[in-house]
């Protein structure tokens, strides 16, 4: 996907470029970027995954998660972007989906041991594994 920065109001955000066009990839205005991903584990409406980025750009595993509707955990920026309607999600442009924290629903937050009014204490959950230097 390509992933490039946007001004939305007085902050920059990451956003994905569905089709980016030849101009805005040669101007570098838009970054091509890839992330391999893997399950490892599924169960209670979340999974483990491994992920492997083969490209780097801010954020990027962040936008990509976002882009399959499964946001990463503790991911209170991004994970607006995703909404449900009768429980099948769906994707939101940032600019009609305003950055809101983290909704997750009441047997996840009791299974993580926390009430609805803590979930802004909640980190994100991406962790570094390895990392290989070329």
């Amino acid at each position: 996907t390509g992933l490039c920065w946007q001004q939305q109001g007085d902050r920059a955000m990451v956003v994905p470029v569905p089709a980016p066009g030849r101009r805005s990839l040669a101007r570098k205005d838009v970054k091509i970027t890839q992330t391999c991903y893997r399950v490892l584990s599924a169960g209670g409406g979340c999974a483990l995954l491994q992920l492997q980025p083969r490209t780097a750009f801010p954020e990027q595993l962040q936008v990509h998660l976002t882009l399959l509707l499964c946001p990463a955990l503790g991911d209170h920026e991004h994970s607006s972007h995703v909404g449900r309607v009768l429980g099948v999600p769906f994707f939101l442009s940032p600019e009609t989906a305003p950055t809101r924290m983290q909704v997750l629903d009441e047997e996840l937050l009791s299974r993580l041991g926390l009430s609805p009014q803590q979930l802004h204490h909640l980190p994100l959950h991406i962790h570094l594994q390895e990392l290989v230097l070329p």
